[in-house]
């Protein structure tokens, strides 16, 4: 589909699995140079009928002055060069309008003065614009570089399962934020990591940058348990964490024959669907403090059987609210997540959460939705850990409550 005649809510979400494409600006796009040079001409046909009507009607100098709104008006919109041809343009019929009329010669030249000032000033004003616009351009670029280094791309398909990925970020031109989308799948299992920095901006982008790359470089340690996976990411991120600084994280681990281990550092526990319809969230019996904050980090075991969807999100998307303040109801976009195909099925994930908020988002998000494709083996030996049971299905229930 065409970026142009897609649905609009579709552009305002990034899909790290399908990495990120660069926008490109500038005078090399068609279009753009196209619209240019309509509004070019067609200032400069203004221009001249202007000029030809001050001179049937014989207006004093003081009127030859409004000739100088089409060069402050380019200078808005087009390129320097243009802005000066259409500035000398108006400017060489100000002044046969100017000396054409009957005044004194310092009225004359008072008038013909303030008229160069004015399209020498819109000259000027187009040069300063599009430098900044340059200068935005080359930084928009640098960061979108460096926001595609930490928004990596997740694999569609996994050990054992299938996977559906997307972020959203709530500020302004930006790709990225403070939340943490990671996956990494080597060795037959497949660990993520899923969370949200505390704050905003640059500082919370430069955490969840550390907490991620922390991640990585622990899951290729050969060995090392989720929970001491768990331990070296807290490290790096009390290290580098401010003082009221923290990161919620959710670990998460799914093993072939069907278990699905989860270290829960103060974030909101995955949501099950389970094959037969069920509906759970999967809360571990005891919730440990962020990052940050010296978690006192217990693990939670879950059977995960063929077909079961698990849903693992930040806080951004149930504290997202519409103008009445209501909050979104993951609970209601059972039918929707349920869809045959998982793709397809995040992509409308977000356009229920687009519509409910009105394409304004306070926070960011980060979705992840995991299918498993294998069925759910009974081992001979026991689970990884003691298996804590999920909370019983509630259809049409607020499987949320309680969750920080």
């Amino acid at each position: 589909m065409n970026r142009h005649t897609e649905p609009g809510w579709r552009r305002l979400y990034q899909r790290p699995g399908r990495g990120i494409r660069l926008n490109v600006s500038g005078p090399s796009q068609p279009s753009g140079i196209l619209a240019k040079r309509v509004l070019a001409v067609l200032i400069g046909l203004a221009i001249t009928v202007v000029a030809v009507a001050q001179y049937r009607t014989g207006r004093g100098p003081v009127a030859v002055a409004w000739l100088a709104v089409g060069p402050l008006l380019a200078s808005l919109l087009l390129r320097p060069r243009i802005t000066a041809v259409l500035a000398g343009w108006a400017t060489l019929l100000g002044v046969g309008l100017i000396v054409n009329q009957p005044a004194r010669p310092g009225t004359l030249v008072s008038h013909l003065g303030v008229f160069v000032l004015l399209a020498a000033f819109a000259v000027a004003n187009a040069a300063l614009r599009t430098a900044a616009q340059r200068r935005l351009s080359r930084v928009r670029a640098v960061a979108r570089v460096a926001q595609s280094a930490l928004l990596r791309e997740v694999p569609a398909t996994v050990t054992a399962g299938r996977m559906a990925s997307r972020y959203v970020s709530a500020a302004a031109e930006a790709r990225v934020g403070g939340d943490i989308l990671e996956v990494v799948s080597e060795g037959g299992r497949t660990r993520w990591l899923i969370g949200d920095t505390r704050g905003k901006g640059l500082p919370a982008v430069r955490l969840a940058s550390i907490a991620t790359t922390s991640f990585g470089d622990a899951c290729a340690h050969p060995g090392l348990s989720l929970p001491e996976i768990a331990r070296v990411v807290d490290r790096s991120v009390t290290l580098a964490a401010g003082e009221e600084d923290f990161v919620t994280a959710l670990f998460a681990e799914f093993d072939p024959h069907g278990w699905l281990e989860l270290v829960t550092c103060g974030h909101p526990p995955p949501l099950r669907l389970t094959a037969d319809g069920g509906l759970q969230a999967l809360s571990p019996s005891v919730y440990a403090t962020p990052m940050g904050l010296h978690p006192d980090m217990k693990t939670s075991t879950f059977s995960v059987g063929e077909g079961d969807r698990l849903v693992f999100y930040t806080d951004g998307l149930i504290e997202a609210r519409d103008r009445a303040g209501r909050y979104f109801r993951l609970e209601d976009c059972a039918d929707t997540l349920r869809g045959p195909d998982l793709e397809a099925a995040a992509d409308e994930l977000l356009g229920r959460l687009v519509a409910h908020t009105g394409r304004r988002l306070d926070d960011d998000v980060a979705v992840l939705l995991f299918e498993a494709a294998s069925p759910s083996a009974q081992p001979e030996s026991e689970p990884p850990a003691t298996a804590v049971p999920a909370r019983g299905s509630v259809p049409g229930g607020d499987v949320l409550a309680g969750v920080a």
